[in-house]
């Protein structure tokens, strides 16, 4: 259940006793009310670098008709244009000091050339199969690739499963553009576009695990790193679906098979296992910080598919699947939690937070520890971690949003409110920390760990405007500096982290001069949303702000 503004909420109260009312309501009230006329245009045939870091969600871009209309997708309290809201309110300098003009905001695209002129170039199909498998297979190891490289080299697929085939070999291939280092890399808008002719409408009248296969390939990852955030939604929706009706979500080991079984039959039921899974994993992880809930972990008594720690193959696939499956069950309890309200109490964080740690501590030693970890699974090592950084995050966050919206010195809160926004800010340490370590020049690492980033930049910008002396002694500005520093060494591989870095450099500039003179607000929920007036107020007609939001490129 989704509280609405103004609607007293008797329920929601004897949830959650110990937290204060009006910081329930003032964070329950940046959300925008689902009665809003949602709409979002994520249809482009635009694949630059620059176009591609555009959408409502992320908060690199947010599109000048959704923040003049709330014409862009429903998100929730923990997303990114909340933040960058808040700290915009705190910090009305900021309005400003933005550039004067959309141009300022353009970007290059780092590597390769445009899409027209890859259209031409030679692609080594060998060399992307096995970027893939390098890469991405060990994060979401949902294909048999002895089969699918027999097939590649036989080019003998049956008539009535070529289509699917071709899609999903050309959904691998571009998957295969983002894990290699070479000049292939942009290559992707070709491939991608190669295999959409064999998906269509019909595509979900004709169920085959390769469909379900490159449909999850390119709603999971394709078009979140095209930033078509509410269109991957969907599809991995239909993608669901299409799984429940092959029965994916019952697959079952048989007793009677081997152990060690090498059978087709066995093969396959592995392969469909690892499916279902991936498919939960990838919605799981696109739906972290949105606000909003992901499709949800299906009641044990539905979902009766054995889980990837149970099958006898421990190779790096089912090593990074099954920690995978394990914290998105944690995950998405916590997200779903959240949804239903923004402050939970502080026993329910600790104990959501303790079930982190665990899972962390029960990791294989190729994940725990760094220095074990094979080269196959560093990609999926480090990716694992950011996430495991982010969700914990989530948890603390709400805290921090509370006592900005107050103006209240966090440093000087009560014991229990400090100590949350204290360990929110040690969780942000650490991530920027952990992710200066674990990163090496590899694109879709890049583009994972600069999105990561920026959102734990903005944790510590949000700190250091709402509580300047709180922020010096958990040295927030230092660390600020620090992601400034990654995100610079990033830009080569990835556009994101050249506009994150400029965002967060505005930011940290200029909060500086922050006018701590402004009285604290009084936000009365009978006289319209928070976010409404904060809207209001940074806004209005001050078009260099909205085109500093849109990050017009």
């Amino acid at each position: 259940m989704i509280r609405r503004p103004g609607q007293a909420d008797a329920e929601l109260r004897l949830l959650v006793p110990n937290v204060a009312a009006d910081a329930l309501d003032d964070l329950q009230d940046l959300e925008p009310p689902p009665e809003r006329d949602f709409t979002w245009d994520e249809v482009s045939d635009d694949d630059s670098e620059v176009s591609r870091i555009a959408d409502d969600i992320n908060g690199l871009a947010v599109s000048l008709d959704s923040l003049n209309s709330y014409n862009a997708s429903y998100l929730g309290f923990s997303s990114v244009p909340t933040i960058l809201r808040v700290i915009a309110h705190l910090s009305p300098r900021i309005r400003q000091v933005v550039p004067p003009s959309p141009e300022t905001w353009k970007t290059s695209a780092p590597v390769g050339g445009s899409p027209e002129s890859n259209a031409s170039c030679e692609i080594d199909e060998l060399s992307l199969i096995n970027a893939y498998f390098l890469h991405v297979h060990p994060i979401t190891p949902m294909i048999d690739e002895v089969e699918f490289r027999q097939r590649f080299a036989d080019d003998a697929v049956p008539e009535n499963h070529k289509t699917s085939w071709l899609a999903l070999f050309n959904m691998v291939l571009a998957m295969g553009c983002f894990a290699s280092g070479d000049s292939q890399f942009s290559k992707h808008h070709v491939l991608y576009k190669r295999a959409l002719t064999h998906l269509n409408m019909s595509s979900f009248g004709s169920g085959h695990i390769y469909t379900v296969q490159a449909l999850a390939l390119y709603g999971g990852w394709l078009l979140h790193y095209l930033n078509k955030p509410n269109t991957a939604s969907a599809v991995m929706g239909a993608t669901l679906r299409m799984a429940v009706a092959m029965g994916l979500h019952r697959a079952q080991i048989p007793r009677h098979y081997p152990v060690h079984s090498q059978s087709a039959g066995h093969s396959s039921i592995i392969t469909r296992i690892r499916t279902w899974w991936c498919i939960f994993c990838l919605d799981t992880w696109a739906a972290a910080t949105l606000g909003r809930p992901g499709l949800g972990y299906w009641d044990p008594g539905t979902v009766l598919t054995s889980s990837t720690s149970s099958l006898a193959s421990m190779d790096y696939g089912t090593i990074s699947l099954t920690a995978n499956e394990q914290f998105c069950k944690i995950a998405t309890r916590i997200q779903e939690r959240l949804v239903e309200m923004p402050l939970i109490t502080s026993d329910e964080i600790h104990d959501f937070d303790t079930e982190l740690l665990k899972w962390k501590g029960s990791l294989h030693v190729f994940l725990s520890d760094a220095q074990h970890c094979p080269p196959p699974l560093r990609v999926a090592r480090a990716m694992l971690f950011c996430r495991f950084m982010t969700t914990r995050l989530t948890l603390y966050r709400p805290y921090l949003l509370s006592a900005a919206i107050h103006r209240k010195q966090w440093s000087a809160a009560t014991q229990q409110g400090g100590a949350l926004v204290s360990k929110c800010l040690e969780i942000a340490r650490d991530g920027v920390d952990t992710i200066a370590s674990d990163w090496f020049p590899n694109h879709m690492l890049c583009w994972n760990h600069a999105w990561h980033l920026f959102q734990i930049a903005l944790v510590l910008i949000l700190a250091a405007v709402s509580d300047t002396n709180g922020a010096e002694g958990e040295r927030c500005n230092e660390y600020i500096l620090k992601s400034l520093d990654i995100l610079a060494q990033m830009e080569p591989f990835d556009a994101g982290a050249t506009r994150g870095r400029r965002v967060i450099q505005l930011l940290r500039d200029n909060i500086r001069n922050r006018e701590d003179s402004i009285p604290m607000v009084d936000f009365d929920v009978s006289n319209g949303l928070v976010l409404d007036l904060l809207d209001e107020e940074m806004m209005g007609g001050d078009a260099e702000w909205v085109n500093f939001l849109c990050g017009y490129n």
